[in-house]
């Protein structure tokens, strides 16, 4: 019934969808246009502090991000920060279109579809992935803008073109540091030439700040982003980062396990003083330390395991499937992950939508996948249930586990064209 009511009138239905696109698009800027609800007057200030070459970190100013950061945003510093917040507002909007049309070309050869469909499978993707589309608005799509960059790059390397390929990547590690994982994967596919161009290109864009800053300034603020960085990691305490303690929102893997294998002590940020907060095992900070590092090592490693093949044919449908990984795993190895870096689950979410649409094949575990997605998410937020049930769910770090579950779904379509390409290979094999 409903497939058939979306066919008899689907111009009215896409109208109705753009509509309220726009709709939500306009509310973010108004949100926008009446206050400061992101982190971009944090972003502007790095970029006025480069501009009137001060020290980028002066007060302990925005320390998580390297010179380069600042470097980008100085051009914004010759308007005011409010200005400067609405002209770059059309940042999401670009690379939320990047990425479909990237995801789209990598994929339109294993996964065919018909415009309509096609669609339908975006609204779908953007639907699911809504809520932390919609917290990036406010922070006008630097965060999708990684994302984009990095899957750019991916593109451009199917392409055989590496050099073209290596800019947008090295760009994007040059401004954060997590997506350097996507080099990581073609160091592992022995990709070389990607490799190399993309670390050079890094190279370049993180020491750019130099032309403006001076080598001696460029290098006190180098070290001091470095040692902060450096001192985060030494910390033995899982429930706490370079900032002090781990708040209640950062939904990476070190916080999220450490909420079960140790117990929060009284007053910490990411604990609730409520019976509905109940404590699990109680290890000591530098033994849940230790295991967490463990447990990280050997989910690095045994990913590191399944994508160990290196392709010739770099169309290959398991490239997709891997990469729509990487850009999760990003999110759980990350020290800090906030809603609006989320949007990095959107491609695995995207892939999964359009080859189960393709091929017609939403199986009952990945129709029951998307419902828990759908609820848990979507429906059990701030808006349906309240400031404090919504910190309640917090705690308990289920959009962690839930995006698991997502790379659970992508490993097994993964594992799906493996098996089928052995079989194809044995098929092929002549008989001795």
């Amino acid at each position: 019934m409903l497939k058939s009511l979306l066919a008899d009138k689907n111009r009215f239905w896409q109208s109705v969808v753009i509509t309220l696109g726009v709709v939500i698009a306009i509310i973010q800027f108004v949100q926008i246009a009446k206050k400061n609800p992101g982190d971009f007057h944090l972003h502007w200030r790095s970029g006025e502090l480069i501009a009137t070459e001060q020290f980028v970190y002066l007060n302990n100013h925005n320390y998580p991000y390297p010179p380069f950061w600042g470097f980008v945003h100085a051009p914004l510093a010759s308007f005011s920060m409010q200005t400067a917040y609405l002209l770059i507002y059309p940042i999401f909007f670009i690379s939320l279109f990047l990425l479909i049309w990237v995801l789209n070309r990598l994929s339109e050869t294993h996964f065919p579809l018909m415009r309509n469909h096609l669609f339908w499978v975006v609204t779908a993707a953007i639907f699911l992935c809504s809520r932390y589309l919609i917290r990036d608005m406010l922070e006008c799509g630097v965060n999708l803008a990684l994302v984009a960059l990095s899957w750019l790059g991916v593109y451009f390397w199917s392409r055989k073109k590496e050099l073209w390929g290596s800019l947008p990547l090295g760009f994007a590690m040059a401004l954060k540091c997590t997506p350097s994982l996507f080099w990581v994967y073609f160091i592992l596919k022995r990709e070389w030439k990607m490799a190399s161009y993309t670390f050079l290109a890094a190279a370049f864009f993180t020491l750019s700040p130099m032309f403006k800053l001076g080598y001696t300034e460029f290098r006190k603020s180098f070290e001091y982003w470095g040692n902060t960085v450096a001192k985060s990691m030494e910390e033995s305490d899982p429930s706490r980062w370079m900032g002090g303690e781990i708040p209640l929102a950062n939904m990476s893997f070190k916080p999220s396990l450490s909420r079960y294998l140790m117990h929060f002590p009284e007053g910490h940020e990411a604990r609730l003083d409520s019976p509905l907060y109940i404590d699990f095992l109680d290890l000591s900070p530098q033994t849940t330390g230790r295991v967490i590092k463990v447990m990280l090592l050997c989910f690095l490693i045994f990913i590191g395991w399944k994508f160990r093949r290196h392709y010739e044919d770099r169309d290959d449908e398991r490239i997709l499937w891997e990469c729509a990984i990487i850009s999760i795993m990003i999110l759980l190895y990350s020290p800090v992950t906030w809603g609006q870096h989320c949007v990095g689950i959107f491609p695995g979410v995207y892939l999964l939508i359009r080859c189960a649409t393709s091929r017609q094949n939403f199986t009952q575990p990945l129709k029951l996948g998307i419902g828990l997605f759908v609820f848990l998410i979507l429906i059990l937020n701030r808006t349906f249930i309240g400031k404090f049930y919504s910190e309640v769910m917090s705690t308990y770090h289920i959009a962690t586990f839930l995006f698991l579950g997502i790379i659970f779904f992508l490993l097994k379509r993964h594992e799906n064209v493996t098996r089928r390409e052995a079989l194809k290979e044995n098929q092929s094999t002549p008989e001795t």
